[in-house]
């Protein structure tokens, strides 16, 4: 199914957030400016564009969250959201921010790597499916469902853990935390233990994802609060970036633990 990426409101927010924290790394002020003025202008929390980025991101958001009979209901009514908003102010938006994109950046901001590209292209061609045949419908809405469904696959391999070591990787991290483990945590910890058994697929795709989502709230966190101290936090972009470059071990996952440890904390500051 054909996919128009600068159609998805999702994408071009997440390409801009990934130029964003390049320009970050690189200590180009100018460049950073000129993206965070985008950015305010287009996502205004009254414009068009962020409500519709609000649609995408109540699917993106709530990934293997749902159980199938609640997932078929709220698909549908979040497809009447889309729908009910105005197509033709979005387009317009759409075409502005492309516009100015390709003028005071550059098209290349378009090939930026973006971790969940796949669900985020899903969701897009979901959303945009009233034209396809019946066939092609359901099977969008299927790959929707599986965003938001967990896996049937994770499910049988955590049945098969046992229950010992994960009681075991909680009293190890506890401890040496010294507190109750964050939801976010609990998530990596758990694709951690499986991934012993489904030879790392799941958590690779997990920290992937895990790793894009603690560079875009830093990349805002450095942005909007004065506090922050810029060369730490620029430290930590760079570990995290460092991530993708070498296996994942228990080390991996401990630095992780302690990012969105360090992550949340300034969430709450800010």
């Amino acid at each position: 199914m054909k996919h128009n990426k600068k159609r998805n409101t999702a994408f071009l927010y997440e390409s801009l957030i990934k130029e964003l924290t390049k320009t970050i790394l690189k200590k180009d002020q100018n460049k950073k400016d000129i993206i965070l003025k985008i950015l305010k202008e287009s996502f205004s929390k009254k414009s068009t564009l962020r409500k519709d980025l609000e649609i995408y991101n109540s699917i993106l958001n709530n990934e293997h969250k749902m159980t199938r009979e609640f997932s078929n209901r709220f698909i549908h009514e979040t497809k009447k959201d889309y729908l009910n908003l105005n197509r033709k102010k979005v387009f317009n938006q759409q075409s502005k921010l492309i516009e100015k994109i390709n003028k005071n950046l550059s098209n290349l901001v378009f090939r930026n790597f973006i971790p969940n590209y796949k669900n985020i292209a899903t969701v897009g061609q979901w959303l945009n499916s009233d034209d396809l045949g019946a066939k092609s419908r359901l099977l969008i809405e299927a790959r929707v469902i599986e965003i938001l469904t967990p896996k049937q696959k994770l499910v049988e391999n955590m049945q098969h853990i046992d229950s010992l070591t994960y009681r075991t990787f909680i009293n190890k991290f506890n401890k040496t935390y010294e507190k109750t483990l964050r939801k976010e945590q609990k998530s990596l910890l758990t694709n951690y233990i499986v991934s012993f058994s489904d030879n790392g697929l799941g958590l690779k795709t997990f920290m992937n994802e895990e790793i894009g989502r603690l560079k875009s709230d830093l990349v805002l966190i450095i942005e909007n609060n004065t506090n922050v101290n810029i060369d730490k936090s620029k430290n930590v972009l760079s570990k995290l970036d460092g991530f993708k470059e070498k296996p994942i071990d228990e080390s991996m996952v401990r630095a992780l633990f302690y990012i969105q440890d360090l992550i949340e904390v300034l969430k709450n500051d800010s």
